[in-house]
């Protein structure tokens, strides 16, 4: 006899492990402080280079004007620490957006594992129901033959 909650339990379970097995069930075993330390510095490493990616292009685009300037008026310790001040206002920026979405996207997926992790409950107390139930039809064949 087909159970038609536990198929549809089961479908549900296999569609979820399929779109989300790297992703979210592989997420739900850190913590959040883990998970936030990773994903805040692999975002500072990126906010790193992108800067530095940036300010080798402009440096190539203006190099010129940039030499000129310093040679006249003798400014180069001005231009370090403005680089510097935009580099510090750059990532601090990007590291609170960071972690704004990464904290987010962390509680979406612990809120999904829940689910699943009740859909795995709900379908192991359909199966032990089921077990128990043939256990208990054996008993009664069993009885009737003595």
């Amino acid at each position: 006899m087909l159970n038609n909650e536990k198929i549809i339990l089961m479908t549900k379970l296999s569609l979820y492990e399929q779109k989300n097995q790297k992703k979210e069930i592989s997420t739900g075993k850190y913590f959040k402080s883990d998970y936030m330390l990773l994903k805040m510095l692999s975002s500072f490493i990126c906010a790193t280079v992108g800067y530095l990616l940036c300010l080798i292009l402009w440096f190539m685009y203006k190099s010129d004007r940039v030499f000129a300037s310093m040679t006249t008026t003798g400014s180069f310790t001005v231009f370090v620490v403005v680089i510097v001040l935009l580099y510090i206002i750059t990532v601090v920026v990007y590291m609170i957006f960071s972690y704004a979405f990464f904290s987010h996207k962390f509680r979406k997926i612990r809120k999904n594992l829940k689910e699943y992790n009740g859909d795995l409950k709900t379908l192991h107390r359909i199966q032990e129901l089921e077990y128990d139930a043939i256990i208990d039809e054996l008993e009664e064949e069993g009885d009737e033959e003595e």
